[in-house]
């Protein structure tokens, strides 16, 4: 049988088929030499990207190949896989996939063809090509290669692969991401480690900021690791609070699994948590149930903690899961938001009894959840007796735990009790981070004692190495009396402080970053001196801090509370011009003020102003108005 391969001739074509075919009388015909294809790929290697004229690219009009040459396949087999061969080595990759095309649709030995094909040229030109960037041309090869029987990525060495490699991830780097995806499932039907190919994390991100969940899925579905990906992808999209793209991939996760997975099932339960759809969550874990899938006790804790608002479906999976510490600490968690301090208590002394039998080992974020319950409920006793427990256990308060046993002392009260505890929590070596630090200090404020505010925060920004010595605040300590002094002395200049109390050690160094919050409560401990407030909102700036609505609110307030009420309307229209738009409780304050001295009409005009910008009034500034009768 002859099969002839195109219909019209070319000079270029003929003219190198004809030397071809002079080589090949003069020469014996049997396969290249390892060694001359070893050299071929080499000087391939070394050669620039610059493609000689005679060599067509992918987007150049090529001319039918032996376009009035015709020979018999199932005779001359060795011609065949000769030329081919040729073509391939020369980065004729189009005529060379032609030949195979023909050997395979005329019926031909295939793999006699294969045989004397000789596949270190094809390699050569495969890598030729890729550095052309006719990554298109090559995976058309490789689909006709397929054909014959021939595993493709047996015609890629070292070399090929590296190249592969690069073009993929320039293909990544460019954008075109979807364009890699297609060409990483047709690599991945040929068995290539997709997974080398290109950034999963980084490709698995473009995917999600694109909001594409079914090219996330497509390429989840190319990488031998695919659940693990699939994670990633519903963990990210959950980060965008775009719970219907994770679903999306969940389902396709369960469609491509041979069998759940408890990774899977256990992230898309948190990601609806995350996305505050906590009934998703549920309507997830009927449905496992409904196919008689056994969860692990990981998935259960997922799923108690989305819903831990909701004590009674809580205790209806706990009793389900099995019953071990993780559970608890959950347990304690719904104890604590549904301020449920009795059946806290309750699993409290079961867990210890558990513990005393050797069932469980208790550790820090059982004790600290517990201590956090009593505190939000004001039962410091019972909090500092958990304490004494974790100490009987030889269990280390962590940061959270001292933090939560000095909020319990400072909520009742107890500013001396919650400052021992603060120097106890030094000696063991942790650090207060900022939340805990701003608790002493409203501890200390709502104690209405505001020199020790002021001389815990200056030892807390003082070093250890300076020497501290001076007055203590007494409310008048640096304060400015006019506004002519203000550009001379700072009313916050660092001043020295003794610190008369037992706790002197304050002073030992620690990280200590004041915050919004800080400032907030200090300029809350001036009282009526504004200078003194307005300094510390400026050095609130100087520390890189912006000033919130309540910082304004407060500076309003004690504006007002001067005598000066005008000042306190120009602080509203200062407010604005620094970018912060004046809210209810600001006007709120204004209003009170204006009230308060019996400044009817500015209070008035300050009610209409609030609905000009839509400020809807709130129930404080209404009875500050309706009090306006009774002035």
């Amino acid at each position: 049988m002859r099969v002839i391969l195109g219909s019209s001739s070319s000079a270029i074509v003929t003219a190198q088929t004809d030397r071809y075919d002079r080589r090949t009388e003069s020469k014996p015909k049997h396969k290249p030499s390892s060694n001359h294809s070893v050299s071929k790929l080499s000087s391939s290697s070394s050669s620039s990207s610059t493609v000689s004229s005679s060599i067509p690219t992918v987007n150049t009009y090529q001319a039918p190949l032996l376009s009035a040459v015709p020979w018999d396949l199932t005779s001359d087999h060795r011609y065949c896989a000769d030329l081919a061969s040729k073509l391939a080595e020369d980065g004729r990759l189009q005529d060379f996939a032609m030949i195979v095309e023909s050997v395979v649709v005329s019926g031909g030995n295939a793999s006699k063809f294969v045989s004397m094909l000789c596949v270190e040229l094809v390699s050569c030109g495969i890598v030729r090509s890729l550095r052309e960037g006719r990554i298109e041309c090559v995976v058309e090869v490789l689909e006709k290669v397929d054909k014959l029987g021939v595993a493709p990525l047996k015609l890629f060495d070292g070399c090929g692969m590296k190249l592969l490699r690069n073009e993929c991830r320039r293909i990544v780097d460019s954008g075109e991401v979807e364009k890699f995806v297609d060409l990483a499932e047709v690599l991945a039907g040929f068995q290539f480690p997709i997974k080398e190919l290109g950034n999963s994390s980084h490709i698995v991100q473009f995917c999600v900021d694109k909001r594409d969940a079914n090219l996330a899925i497509r390429y989840a579905c190319t990488v031998p690791h695919a659940h693990v990906l699939f994670c990633i992808i519903i963990r990210e999209f959950g980060k965008k609070r775009d719970l219907m793209s994770a679903l999306t991939a969940y389902e396709a996760s369960r469609k491509y699994l041979s069998s759940p997975n408890m990774y899977i099932c256990r992230t898309i339960i948190d990601t609806c948590g995350m996305c505050g759809d906590y009934m998703k969550s549920r309507f997830i874990y009927e449905d496992l149930l409904c196919q008689n899938i056994t969860l692990n006790i990981y998935v259960f804790n997922s799923l108690m903690n989305v819903n831990a608002h909701d004590l009674k479906f809580t205790l209806e999976v706990s009793m389900v899961s099995w019953r071990i510490w993780t559970s608890y600490n959950i347990l304690l968690k719904a104890c604590c938001l549904a301020g449920r301090t009795d059946l806290a208590q309750e699993i409290y002394r079961e867990v210890k009894h558990l513990e005393s039998k050797g069932v469980l080992k208790l550790d820090v974020f059982t004790y600290s959840t517990i201590v956090k319950v009593f505190t939000d409920a004001k039962l410091w006793q019972m909090a500092l007796k958990v304490k004494e427990d974790m100490q009987s256990a030889d269990v280390t308060p962590n940061t959270i735990t001292w933090s939560s046993l000095i909020n319990a002392c400072a909520n009742a009260g107890l500013v001396e009790k919650a400052l021992h505890l603060f120097e106890e929590m030094l000696q063991a070596g942790y650090a207060p981070n900022s939340q805990c630090c701003n608790i002493l200090l409203q501890a200390c404020v709502e104690a209405c004692q505001y020199d020790r505010a002021f001389r815990l925060f200056w030892s807390w920004k003082q070093s250890p190495t300076q020497e501290i010595s001076g007055e203590d605040y007494d409310g008048n300590y640096n304060r400015i009396s006019s506004v002519d002094h203000k550009d001379k002395q700072c009313a916050t200049d660092t001043p020295k402080f003794v610190l008369n109390s037992p706790h002197s050690s304050f002073v030992k160094s620690f990280p200590f970053k004041p915050t919004t919050t800080t400032y907030n409560i200090l300029m809350k401990a001036c009282g009526t001196d504004y200078y003194r407030v307005k300094a510390l909102m400026d050095e609130m700036r100087t520390v890189g801090l912006s000033p919130n609505h309540i910082s304004w609110s407060i500076l309003i307030d004690t504006c007002g509370e001067s005598g000066n009420i005008k000042g306190a309307l120009q602080i509203l229209k200062i407010m604005r011009a620094d970018g912060v738009s004046p809210d209810v409780v600001a006007y709120t304050t204004a209003i009170k003020v204006c009230v308060k001295r019996k400044e009817l009409k500015l209070a008035f005009s300050l009610f209409e102003e609030m609905k000009q910008y839509q400020i809807q009034a709130n129930l404080v500034c209404a009875q500050d108005l309706l009090s306006v009768n009774d002035v």
